[in-house]
């Protein structure tokens, strides 16, 4: 089993890290409408220093920012609907409730064949 820093140390291949990214923009753009899923982007931009496009190698920075903009309860709930979007989209399972970081972390180790 390989260890939580070589986990974090492995890079996504370009092909699920867009599929990865789809998933969450999907999700955002549902959930929130244009208008929200930019003022989240413009936001994440300016107080992390996160583009939409880097959701899937830094996912504590995108955690972080929402929890900015909707607070702890309101940031878990989105990122719920992400994993059970990334989940159906990919053909994950799990028994337990998943962070997005530790959904990548799965998609990491699974060695992003999908």
């Amino acid at each position: 089993m390989r260890s939580p820093l070589e986990l974090n140390s492995m890079s996504l291949n370009p092909k699920t890290e867009r599929r990865i990214s789809q998933c969450i923009d999907e999700v955002v753009l549902e959930m929130l409408g244009k208008n929200g899923k930019q003022t989240v982007a413009r936001h994440l931009l300016e107080s992390v220093g996160l583009k939409m496009e880097e959701v899937p190698l830094k996912p504590e920075s995108f955690r972080e920012g929402l929890e900015q903009i909707f607070g702890e309860e309101g940031a878990e709930f989105l990122e719920t609907q992400i994993v059970k979007k990334l989940q159906e989209n990919l053909g994950l399972q799990s028994k337990s409730k998943l962070t997005l970081v530790e959904t990548i972390q799965i998609i990491k180790k699974q060695g992003n064949s999908f």
